[in-house]
């Protein structure tokens, strides 16, 4: 190794690097390798660092100096070598890949030596990181070889110091965030037109280290995560990034449907027997819907009907379509739906929101069937008999509220079997009980007294209704 320090020393012909006279140093004068580096550990844009070689509080000028600086294998790999900032040229340096190690010396300008420095900086050496290290310390160290490491004076002087390692290496890997919510699909709340107020759990992610980071979260809409979200698809992005540049995100989305909810109480008045399941018309704003409904007994519930978004509903109806008249409620905000009640009045078999004498002949024609759900079984058994006859003697001539005017027409008193047969209701026409060609009140004082039994010729008229 004496030939390189032969060919080192000779570029300088103002300084002889070989003397071995050490002059006396301040407790504390140093030749260090220092950086302080956080980067990515492994073949992306940005993990290089660079390690500086440095002098300090010198008792005379360097005008030259040499090292050896070591590295660990393992974590980093050599990229070059560069002149320092106050000892501006490398006169010879080599690279002892076998050994993991960088050879070099370096020193003034030998046309314009000047004074040398007191403190400065020696030399530049450029690594990258190929692994994780959560703050290394000794990943690049002043080594020892052959070539002795020293500092030299305009006079030839070796100058006497202490050598110090000061790097501090933190190479990061890539991270993913953690608990990334899952895409919402939400009905809108209920009581306002702003849409839906959405809580996302937070994602969490951490560094390859270990260390929490802060995730980020922004709206397509560029609104507050705490805010509405709007009718329609809104995406919510996230993302973190480490100390070292590695980055992380994720999309999700917040899709809110152009309606809201509603959960209607249905109750039936009158004396149910049975359980029983029924087609509930229900009417909000400008949407007419029918659900079905399973009752037990009298009491039942429609959940989550979707309404037209409005911000309130002072009316909506619900009508069973064959057995009840229309009832008409407010509707309330019950956490993010509306909640209303609906009462229903029943006897209504053909669907005309009036009880009257064409309901009658449609019980007259269904009685004794064994529908349980049927036009007629108003009670919920599994007959048609007398205890439904009272559900529209009780309610006849009603008619079902509105949210308005009432807009159902008129009931029907009495009607000619010739006027049946005309309207296409010809079936009702067995409901003539007293064979007198009118369906009217005096069939129903008939069936009163003789049951559903037809007469065998025309029986004068006896109740006027």
């Amino acid at each position: 190794m004496k030939s390189y320090k032969v060919m080192a020393f000779a570029a300088v012909s103002a300084v002889a690097f070989c003397a071995t006279t050490a002059l006396a140093v301040p407790a504390g004068a140093t030749l260090s390798v220092n950086a302080n580096a956080t980067v990515k550990s492994s073949g992306s844009t940005g993990n290089t660092f660079v390690v500086d070689v440095n002098i300090a509080d010198m008792t005379a000028n360097a005008v030259g100096a040499q090292a050896t600086v070591s590295y660990d294998p393992a974590l980093v790999e050599f990229v070059g070598l560069a002149a320092g900032d106050d000892l501006g040229t490398i006169i010879y340096q080599s690279s002892d890949v076998a050994n993991s190690r960088i050879i070099f010396a370096t020193g003034v300008d030998p046309n314009n030596p000047g004074s040398g420095v007191a403190t400065g900086n020696v030399a530049k050496l450029t690594f990258k990181a190929i692994a994780n290290a959560c703050v290394d310390t000794d990943a690049v160290v002043l080594g020892t070889s052959n070539v002795p490491t020293r500092i030299t004076d305009a006079s030839g002087n070796s100058l006497a110091f202490t050598s110090s390692n000061a790097v501090t290496l933190n190479s990061l890997g890539g991270f993913s965030l953690s608990g990334v919510p899952s895409n919402a699909d939400v009905a809108a709340d209920a009581g306002t037109i702003s849409g839906a107020l959405v809580s996302l759990a937070a994602p969490t992610a951490s560094d390859s280290c270990g260390t929490a980071l802060t995730v980020t979260a922004t709206r397509s809409d560029s609104a507050a995560l705490s805010a509405y979200y709007p009718v329609g698809t809104t995406t919510v992005h996230y993302s973190a990034t480490d100390a070292a540049g590695n980055t992380d995100s994720s999309d999700v989305t917040v899709t809110v449907e152009n309606y809201q909810l509603l959960d209607a109480g249905i109750s039936l008045n009158g004396t149910i027997l049975g359980n029983s399941t029924r087609s509930i018309r229900i009417k909000s704003g400008a949407r007419t819907q029918v659900v079905s409904v399973a009752m037990t007994g009298a009491n039942g519930t429609a959940s989550d009907v979707q309404v037209p978004v409005a911000a309130s509903y002072s009316c909506m109806s619900a009508k069973d379509t064959v057995h009840s008249l229309t009832s008409t409620g407010a509707a309330s905000v019950s956490g993010v739906k509306y909640a209303a009640s609906f009462a229903l009045d029943q006897g209504d078999s053909n669907d005309d929101d009036f009880v009257d004498i064409l309901d009658f002949g449609v019980y007259v024609g269904k009685f004794g069937a064994a529908l349980a759900s049927g036009n007629s079984n108003f009670n919920a058994d599994l007959l048609v008999n007398n205890a439904d006859f009272s559900f529209i003697s009780v309610n006849f001539f009603h008619h079902g509220a509105s949210c308005g005017s009432f807009t159902g027409g008129n009931g029907v008193a009495a009607i000619s079997v010739k006027q049946l047969r005309r309207q296409g209701l010809g079936y009702l026409a067995a409901s003539d009980l007293n064979r007198d060609g009118m369906l009217d009140a005096n069939d129903v004082a008939y069936y009163m007294q003789h049951g559903i039994q037809k007469a065998e010729r025309p029986d004068a008229p006896t109740v006027a209704w």
